[in-house]
């Protein structure tokens, strides 16, 4: 989704600013969230059950708020929180995904939380404003600074199939109105809707990510690292920024495995990705290639990025406490620098020669000790 000018009046004549006053150019993206936009199946549910609530309740601004737990369970929703979590800077993880009449998908923003966040204190019932500005509760809200012509709010709690609250569908006016009987129950009925949906949606993208997912460790398999790097490479030929791979290698597996046995060969991997994922941005991407290989995936970094990544991974390794004994491993990166062009997979074949030279070396110097 692109983004879209919000100083654009409606059918109605309701102009409105998001974050920057009237006229202001709006980022799909939240602030503190890199990749807040939702995935293309949410996002068409979102803009569905937006419109009809707009075309419901005569409302030329309509906005789903999610106040607690994640809409999105893909692989993307997931590296937004993780990152969030990872920078703990105070970042909201709440959002709002807005609706104006005449634009043509959903604008993500955070706006004002405090009308929705009173609403949800009343799950059995929707909260409706006739007049935000004759309403001395409403006086300082921040939402009619955002939103200057805003006069009339409605909204109902969502609740998941446990009952937990988790957010509100609104619906907004220039005017100041009431909601009419078959309004409401409407609104009721959609928001159950809603509801149903996006846990049928949440199923799937769990289903999805489990695919892709390597079962020991938690990390990418090989089916998700082939359609990350696919995905990274092709964003690499758009855009001409670095991109580089590492493929990582336990040293000694066979052996080690041979002495202590499966299961503790199996430890060894899973402390192995946790360490492995600690210095990576959320935009990076760990996966299992196969047996004791792993590889990682870098977005957007130059060879010298790569290498302050090895590095850091290797101090890691050094200063952990093993069971046993001490883990080593060999790496080898490749780097496809901007404007560079191959076929990624002679990325992966240059990251994989890489890795076998690492490999050598490490056993001649073996040798010589």
């Amino acid at each position: 989704m692109a983004a879209v000018q919000t100083d654009v009046s409606d059918k109605h004549g309701f102009g409105i600013g998001l974050s920057g006053g009237a006229g202001a150019t709006v980022s799909l993206r939240l602030p503190g969230h890199p990749m807040s936009e939702p995935d293309e199946r949410l996002g068409r549910l979102l803009w569905n059950i937006t419109s009809l609530a707009g075309l419901l309740c005569d409302a030329p601004i309509t906005m789903i708020s999610q106040l607690q737990g994640e809409f999105d369970c893909s692989e993307r929703g997931a590296l937004t929180m993780t990152a969030a979590v990872a920078l703990d800077s105070g970042v909201d993880h709440r959002r709002q995904w807005w609706r104006f009449a005449g634009q043509s998908s959903v604008v993500c923003s955070i706006a004002d939380f405090s009308l929705c966040e009173t609403a949800v204190t009343t799950p059995d019932r929707i909260t409706e404003i006739g007049d935000l500005r004759l309403d001395s509760r409403c006086a300082d809200l921040a939402m009619l600074k955002t939103v200057p012509e805003a006069r009339f709010y409605a909204a109902i709690p969502l609740s998941d199939q446990h009952g937990e609250l988790i957010g509100t569908l609104c619906v907004l006016d220039r005017v100041p109105r009431r909601l009419t009987p078959h309004q409401r129950d409407g609104l009721r009925l959609l928001a159950q809707q809603f509801m149903e949906q996006l846990e049928m949606h949440r199923d799937m993208q769990q289903l999805q990510r489990q695919t892709l997912t390597d079962a020991l460790t938690g990390v990418g398999n090989r089916r998700g690292f082939d359609r990350r790097l696919h995905e990274e490479w092709s964003r690499h030929i758009r855009s001409g920024a670095a991109l580089s791979l590492l493929m990582i290698d336990v040293d000694k597996f066979k052996q080690y495995n041979d002495v202590y046995g499966h299961p503790a060969g199996d430890v060894i991997l899973n402390l192995l990705c946790e360490l492995l994922r600690m210095p990576l941005r959320a935009s990076d991407f760990v996966a299992r290639y196969g047996g004791d290989e792993f590889s990682i995936i870098l977005p957007n970094t130059p060879q010298a990025g790569a290498q302050l990544v090895v590095d850091r991974i290797q101090t890691m390794l050094t200063t952990a406490q093993w069971p046993n004994c001490m883990v080593t491993v060999s790496v080898g990166i490749a780097t496809l620098e901007p404007e560079e062009t191959c076929d990624f997979a002679t990325l992966l074949a240059r990251a994989d020669q890489a890795m076998y030279l690492c490999k050598r070396s490490r056993r001649e110097a073996d040798k010589r000790d």
